[in-house]
């Protein structure tokens, strides 16, 4: 299967940014203090964080294009910075970026989408592989579609999640997110998702076999300070986890619970039960 052109993507971030607006002006007024599934976050809090990344991403691009790609104002080195090294200095500027915006964080939302969506559109073909900075690493200007997307992705559901109890991922940004997750893009947004912890004796190899699209390389190995993806080779995984597509996203991202995602059905295991069920602590979400 043909890999999609920058535009085909960009018109799939476009669309995806229209309905998620549609969606979030259709809101009651009590749905945006309601808790999200992001621990600490209404849902007003998580649509202030994506304001802040999509301006991010923007003026990230800006720069790129006038050569710099050195950190912004308050951040670290590209590469340096972990979801777990993040989440609390994330959760704080979105909360406060929620409370000075007021009843202008849907104007604003919307604004600031259209800016980065324009950004993106307006980038010639020479620019669109300019590096630009990013927390887990520099990137590729046209990245910036892909990690919009997962943004979107991921934080419409929490929103979705705290507001209706069947509450699904929308499936056109399946493909940016197994992007994002994949080594290729320079984000490391594998790394980004990974929380470390105490060393396990051996090295951990987890196999995901999923039905719809997938991962390029289904196994991931931890040794506690690090995660890796790799092929699916002659080395036998101790767990193997089977899942559709947006479960293997929520999992990766720490939103699903193991146990009730196995009491549901949506994730079957096999082998080690202990090493399973201890999937969570490197995959905590942010």
């Amino acid at each position: 299967m043909p890999m999609p052109t920058f535009d085909e993507r960009l018109h799939v971030l476009k669309e995806e940014s229209t309905r998620l607006e549609g969606y979030l002006q259709a809101l009651p007024p009590q749905a945006w203090t309601t808790p999200s599934a992001c621990s600490r976050w209404q849902v007003q809090d998580v649509v202030a964080h994506l304001v802040g990344v999509a301006e991010f991403y923007a003026g990230n691009i800006g720069r790129g294009l006038k050569g710099e790609t050195s950190p912004p104002p308050g951040r670290a080195p590209a590469g340096e910075s972990t979801g777990a090294s993040s989440a609390e200095s994330i959760a704080e500027r979105s909360i406060a970026a929620r409370k000075s915006l007021g009843d202008q964080l849907l104007v604003t939302f919307a604004a600031s989408g259209r800016q980065l969506n324009e950004t993106l559109a307006g980038l010639k073909a020479q620019e669109r592989t300019t590096p630009c900075y990013h927390p887990g690493g520099v990137v590729a200007a046209h990245n910036f579609i892909e990690l919009r997307l997962k943004e979107l992705g991921v934080h419409e559901w929490d929103i979705r999640a705290g507001l209706e109890p069947t509450a699904r991922m929308s499936p056109a940004t399946f493909g940016a997110i197994l992007a994002t997750i994949s080594e290729s893009i320079a984000s490391g947004s594998l790394r980004w998702a990974f929380w470390s912890g105490p060393a396990p004796a051996t090295p951990v190899r987890y196999r995901f076999q999923i039905t719809g699209p997938g991962p390029t390389k289904p196994d991931l190995v931890i040794d506690g300070k690090s995660v890796r993806m790799e092929d699916a080779g002659p080395t036998p995984p101790q767990v193997t986890f089977r899942s559709d597509t947006e479960t293997y996203i929520l999992l990766m991202y720490g939103r699903l619970d193991l146990e009730a995602a196995l009491a549901s059905g949506r994730l079957r295991v096999e082998g080690d039960g202990q090493l399973a069920r201890g999937f969570g602590q490197w995959f905590r979400g942010i």
